[in-house]
């Protein structure tokens, strides 16, 4: 479609429109553009897209739906439709969506990002490398897939390859919140809680609007307090051994050291609250103490 056509006019507008988070007159724009070519494919996928980054994804499968309609081989149907399955949950619908849209359009790097976080999420750390690689391959310059390389490189414990990949995503100068957050969930699985920090805190001044952005940075301020950081030592111990090991360190000192175990997990609930507490009040004051936030 060429943005000189009618067609690109619209489709210019509405995704200059999208990107500005503008979204209800980029849906105005694109509903214009179907009143004037109602059996278009291209503008119920590109409304579809809008309602996909908005947040509303019954509607985003609704006009992917309408747009695989009037062309069963829409790129962009496709895409919003895998997007938006995976964004509720439905696995195995996204599968077989991001399947098709995989056959239509085998160049989107996307399609095999979302597989990697899927297998990521449940431990298979093989299936994951295998579908990072063939993202980073289809591109190997985009910071987002870098990032996620780094924190599947730090769940690996391959420490060295998650720093490379981080310095990689660094490079490229990214400006994407969603990056930040890979990054920081890299430096928190290496034990580098000072970069976590850093890193969300990019994230959300970024995106401060995001929910689970802002939740997980007030997590990450709570480490900044050395008496909480103490006590999440044996986490970081917990990266550096296999579960086995782990579980068996532990049931070595519940029998040998029960007294100083309890005490342990008592500092640990209390050093938890009062840095949870301490960062409560340097991010919203004294008086959020008395209220709901």
């Amino acid at each position: 479609m060429s943005l000189h056509s009618p067609d690109g006019f619209h489709y210019e507008r509405a995704f200059q429109l999208m990107n500005w988070r503008r979204f209800a007159e980029a849906i105005e724009e694109t509903e214009k553009w179907i009143r004037e070519d109602p059996e278009n494919a291209d503008a119920y996928g590109m409304l579809a897209q809008i309602h996909m980054k908005a947040g509303s994804y019954d509607h985003a499968l609704h006009w992917a739906a309408e747009a695989l309609r009037c062309d069963p081989e829409n790129a962009l149907g496709w895409f919003v439709r895998a997007v938006s399955l995976y964004s509720q949950g439905n696995e195995a619908l996204f599968l077989e969506a991001a399947a098709e849209g995989q056959r239509i359009d085998p160049l989107e790097s996307y399609y095999p990002f979302l597989k990697f976080n899927i297998y990521h999420k449940k431990g298979d750390f093989q299936a994951a490398r295998e579908e990072m690689d063939l993202a980073l391959r289809l591109a190997p310059d985009r910071s987002l897939f870098l990032a996620a390389d780094s924190y599947l490189r730090a769940n690996s414990r391959d420490v060295e390859g998650s720093l490379s990949s981080e310095r990689m995503a660094l490079f490229y100068d990214p400006e994407d919140d969603q990056t930040f957050l890979y990054l920081a969930w890299a430096a928190e699985r290496r034990g580098d809680y000072a970069k976590e920090i850093e890193f969300m805190k990019n994230a959300v001044r970024i995106d401060p609007t995001d929910e689970q952005i802002r939740r997980e940075y007030l997590n990450s301020l709570q480490k900044k307090y050395w008496f909480y950081r103490v006590l999440l030592l044996p986490l970081i111990m917990k990266k550096r051994l296999r579960n086995w090991q782990f579980f068996f360190v532990w049931i070595v000192l519940w029998v040998v050291f029960r007294p100083l175990v309890l005490v342990f997990l008592l500092l640990y609930v209390l050093a938890y609250w009062l840095s949870k507490l301490l960062v409560r009040v340097q991010v919203f004051g004294w008086r959020s103490l008395f209220r709901k936030i």
